[in-house]
């Protein structure tokens, strides 16, 4: 494996009283908006900017295929190179609450700390008149994955971009406890996987690890120029071995639907030694539809 990424730790104030736990999922629909405002030097008129393909918005956003035959067959259509691991609140949640937002910032985007941050002072200023979410932030923090932590930006500070952690898959391997024949595993965010035309609705091994194995090769190649050496047939093949025991998964619906998927508890019994490379980043990185907005998030026990 190699990929690099970093993990921020964003927290934010609440302005009011919160009733909705889920809140600040709404994020998707304005933060892309956000992070142009941050960045752009053209008023939004891309065709008449002069950065080209140096613009941090392009570079985040634009989801530019390879031109490469073989890496489009091998790899699926990029996703953003961010992930939002997004908490559900409390509720009712007191006015004047701290909440910690993670945001992992993949390969080429660790080089966009400074737009990352402006775009979320954006998004959660009040005088904007896109404003929708009751909270300020209230600082950055760089996390290893050790989970020591550092102070990058305060609301009112400079940013100190240069003390930025950066996290690899040999760190996150050198760190591994996770059992080689038994993984407790609870997916904490609505988990959707396609198939054909709708998601599954029951949680099952073999999906999940081929659409986190998809999702991890593409963002590794597009974002980090890495080619991920894993034999993609004997994995795929060797994942319906891996059975469930103990599983309270169910489909969820939040907001009578509007975020909906797989959640809950179990755990993945069989020869796991193999997946454990592409589980630990997935605890990154999230899986399935709407992964970068806080969605497929899961957590396992070493």
């Amino acid at each position: 494996m190699d990929l690099l990424f970093a993990k921020l730790i964003v927290t934010l104030r609440s302005s009011t009283e919160v009733f909705d736990p889920y809140t600040l999922f709404s994020l998707k629909g304005d933060f892309a908006q956000s992070f142009q405002q941050a960045v752009c030097r053209a008023d939004g008129l891309c065709a008449y900017c002069t950065s080209g393909p140096d613009c941090p918005y392009l570079a985040t956003f634009s989801r530019e295929l390879a031109s490469d035959p073989i890496a489009l067959k091998r790899h699926q259509k990029p996703s953003v190179p961010f992930v939002f691991q997004i908490p559900v609140l409390p509720t009712p949640l007191a006015k004047g609450s701290n909440v910690e937002v993670c945001l992992v910032l993949i390969g080429s985007a660790t080089q966009y700390v400074a737009e990352y941050w402006g775009a979320l002072q954006l998004l959660f200023q009040h005088d904007s008149a896109r404003a929708a979410f009751p909270f300020s932030v209230v600082s950055m923090e760089s996390a290893g994955c050790s989970g020591f932590r550092t102070l990058l930006a305060v609301a009112a500070g400079p940013l100190k971009s240069d003390l930025l952690t950066t996290i690899s898959y040999d760190d996150l391997a050198e760190m591994n406890t996770l059992d080689p024949q038994r993984i407790p595993v609870r997916i904490a965010t609505p988990l959707r996987i396609a198939r054909e035309g709708g998601f599954l609705k029951e949680f099952t091994f073999p999906p999940f690890i081929r659409t986190l194995l998809r999702r991890i090769s593409s963002l590794a190649y597009y974002y980090y120029g890495s080619t991920l050496e894993i034999d993609f047939k004997r994995i795929s093949a060797q994942s319906e071995s891996i059975t469930l025991t103990e599983s309270c998964f169910r489909w969820e619906e939040w907001r009578k639907g509007r975020l909906c998927g797989i959640a809950g508890t179990g755990v993945l019994s069989g020869e796991l030694t193999d997946f454990h490379p592409v589980l630990l980043l997935g605890e990154y990185l999230n899986c399935g539809k709407d992964a970068p907005f806080g969605l497929g998030r899961y957590e396992l026990e070493g």
